[in-house]
Formats: C-alpha cells, structure tokens, sequence
C-alpha cells in the first residue's frame, strides 16, 4: 500500500498451520507469495498483556485490518492516491525500487500496516523509528522546481492518511457497513501511527478526514511520472512482460480499487469509467475480489499471535 515506505521482512518463525487444498490452497499460496506471511514472533509475540498501538483486541483497527481482503483491495487505491501528490510521486520515482523488486515492496508495504497495528508497542514502535530513519535520506527537487523532504510532516500526513481512508471504505464496501461512530474511532486510533511517524495535523474524524483532503487536493496532480507510474500498476511498462490475462487482470484491480475513491480522484488518474461500465462491472470487482480473498485466506497469522499476546495474562 504505502508506497514511500520500505521495511526489512526479517526471518520468518516455522510456525505450523493446516493448509487448505485444492484452489483454495493455491490462492492462499499466490497470496502469500506477494504479500508475505507475516507471523514473525520479534514482531508479534511480546509481553504479556500488550496491546500494542492501536488500541488491541476490540479496536476498530484491529478489526479491520485482520480483513486480509480489504487491506488487499484497498491497496492500489492507496499508493495511487499518495503519488497523486507530485512531491510524493517524485520520491517514489526516483528513490525507490518498485520497478526492480515490486514483490518486495507490496510485501513490506503491506507488513508495515500489520505491524504497526499488531506488532507488541515495542516492536511497532522500532519498526515506525526505522522507516523514519530511511525517508530523512529522501529529498529532492521536483521537476517543477519545487524542493522536498520525505519526511516533511504535510507529506508524512499525507501518505499516512491515504491508507486508512482506502482500506476504511473498501471494509464498508465489501464487510459490513460502518457508523459514523465506528469511522472516527479507527481514524483516532491510527492518527497514533501517523503522528509517531512525523505528521503533524492528522485527521482522527471523518469530518477532518474530508476538511484534510479538500485543503490538500489544489497540490495534487498528474504528470509524466505519475503516469508512467499508473502504466507500470497496469503492466503497460516494466521490466518484466506479462499475459493478456494477467494485463486484463491488473488494469481492472487498480479500477476496481479506485472505484473506492471520489470521482475528482479517478477522473484525474484516468481511472473513471462511464457509469453503465461501472455499474455492470468496476464497483462489482473489489467485492468478489474481497470475498474470493476472505474465502482463500482469511486472516494474516499476525493476529492470531497478537491476539494470544494482548490477551494473555501477565506472568
């Protein structure tokens, strides 16, 4: 999801797991393959009692962030809103390495949202210090002229909020729906990590959240690299050639995922489709994508281990 953020996966533990078979087996594999397993016990086990930073077991947090599939479908329409903002997207393009090793960087994408969320408080904690460390060596100038740093708090605030307002809807899209209530709870909780990782103003409401992305929308824009970005999510371009399905598949998850997002936002990624389309196919897909992923793989084994963790007793 996050796409400035990079992350060492770490060795994994030997954990046993009765493995379903069948189509079901292979999806889980395929899954897994991309997205890492992630049950690393230096991450996951810890003291007894701990809740970690994001409130524990009866959190909104953790409630939807154990949906596997919204954190999945949810994934495009997050990276490509945070690489809507030029400086972002300038960063991404020049200083990292999704072109080379995108296995890699979903993988550790997708394991910073984990951790953070279920990893022990300290763990989660080392693991937001680190990601700090290698963005205050990202800077640069801007094609435009316009200087940046990574770990400006506008930015960081940015980024990090891309990420629970994407996996936030595709949770009401495609589980169940959510209060008003239910909303500004998991906002709260996860304005933690965004503050912890250097933002300053960070929304904690959903009145915030859209106060927060109104101010932010005249800085953000298309241009050669966010397209050629959006090209490489579709497999138009990249170092590696893939099959017409495989292309079909991928250009309709980033509409699919986008179709989470407001109408300004797909219009200006090119992502919008006519509204018969959508309402025949693109607002369908991220649901049987979230419900094929549910069926297939459940839950990451995280939070099982975080569970174990937080509600053990203290010794």
């Amino acid at each position: 999801m996050n796409a400035p953020i990079a992350t060492s996966e770490g060795p994994r533990t030997t954990r046993s797991r009765r493995r379903p078979s069948g189509l079901r087996a292979r999806l889980a594999h395929d899954l897994e393959a991309v997205g890492g397993r992630h049950d690393e016990a230096r991450f996951y086990e810890g003291p007894a009692g701990d809740p970690g930073l994001c409130g524990g077991p009866g959190s909104m947090s953790w409630e939807i962030h154990a949906d596997m599939a919204s954190l999945v479908v949810a994934g495009n329409a997050a990276i490509l809103m945070e690489v809507l903002h030029p400086s972002v997207m300038h960063g991404v393009y020049t200083q990292s390495s999704y072109r080379e090793e995108p296995v890699r960087r979903a993988r550790n994408t997708l394991g910073y949202v984990l951790r953070t969320t279920f990893a022990s408080t300290d763990a989660a904690t080392r693991v937001i210090d680190g990601v700090k460390r290698m963005h205050a060596r990202v800077s640069g100038t801007r094609a435009d002229g316009v200087s940046y740093r990574a770990l400006d708090p506008e930015l960081i605030a940015w980024v990090h909020t891309c990420i629970p307002w994407a996996v936030m809807t595709a949770f009401e899209r495609t589980r169940r729906p959510l209060s008003r209530a239910d909303k500004d709870r998991y906002l709260k909780e996860q304005a933690v990590i965004g503050r912890m990782g250097g933002a300053d103003r960070v929304p904690e409401s959903v009145d915030e959240l859209h106060d927060f992305v109104e101010a932010m929308r005249p800085q953000l824009a298309m241009n050669d690299q966010t397209v050629d970005f959006v090209a490489f999510l579709e497999a138009r371009v990249g170092p590696h050639r893939v099959s017409a399905l495989e292309f079909i598949d991928r250009a309709a998850a980033l509409r699919g995922s986008m179709a989470l997002m407001p109408d300004w936002a797909r219009r200006m990624t090119g992502t919008h489709q006519p509204a018969w389309l959508d309402r025949a196919y693109f607002k369908h897909d991220c649901r049987w994508r979230a419900n094929l992923i549910r069926w297939a793989y459940p839950e990451a084994p995280c939070v099982a281990m975080a569970h174990a963790r937080a509600t053990s007793a203290h010794g």
